[in-house]
């Protein structure tokens, strides 16, 4: 979580600055940058401290040099200066999330332990999305839950329909009937 508040520092210039097309070049060059902290080796060369700061803001520089971008050398270098190369990772998925939220596209799932048609999961994003009046894409994903839950993590939307709740409220409906 402290992670995230501290990207969200470095994020808003960069969408007041940048526009969108930059703004999305710029997420998926730290998102391939994300996949280098993934390997162990580049990971023990970030975290020694055998290897000065100006080695690691280099080899990340190296890694961007292609994208040929001022304002991407600045980020890193900036990165750099704090000491906080390693949160490039949580500042590429703070990125595209702040990404998303300015477009209104999130990305979503659904759980269920039956198979979901596509059409029904195209359905169920169409009229999630007309509720919350933006896009969403939903993919889905199998699991053990005894019925449908909907989740939009971005949007904080977590729908659910369980049998056994059902089941549930229906006898409980009877009951209060009698």
């Amino acid at each position: 979580m402290q992670y995230e508040l501290i990207a969200k520092r470095y994020i808003k210039p960069l969408m007041e600055s940048c526009d969108q097309a930059s703004l999305e070049n710029l997420a998926e060059l730290l998102s391939n940058i994300s996949k280098a902290y993934e390997n162990e080796k580049f990971n023990l060369i970030m975290n020694s401290n055998d290897v000065n700061s100006g080695s690691k803001c280099q080899l990340v520089l190296d890694m961007v040099a292609p994208a040929n971008s001022s304002t991407v050398n600045n980020l890193i270098k900036l990165l750099a200066e704090n000491g906080r190369l390693p949160l490039i990772p949580v500042l590429a998925s703070e990125l595209k999330r702040s990404i998303a939220s300015s477009k209104r596209t999130y990305k979503g799932r659904i759980y269920s332990n039956g198979v979901v048609d596509l059409t029904s999961v195209d359905l169920i994003a169409r009229d999630l999305g007309i509720k919350t009046e933006s896009v969403i894409a939903l993919e889905y994903v199998a699991s053990d839950f005894d019925g449908i839950r909907v989740e939009v993590d971005d949007l904080n939307v977590e729908i659910n329909f369980s049998k056994s709740r059902l089941n549930a409220q229906l006898v409980e409906h009877i009951l209060k009937a009698i």
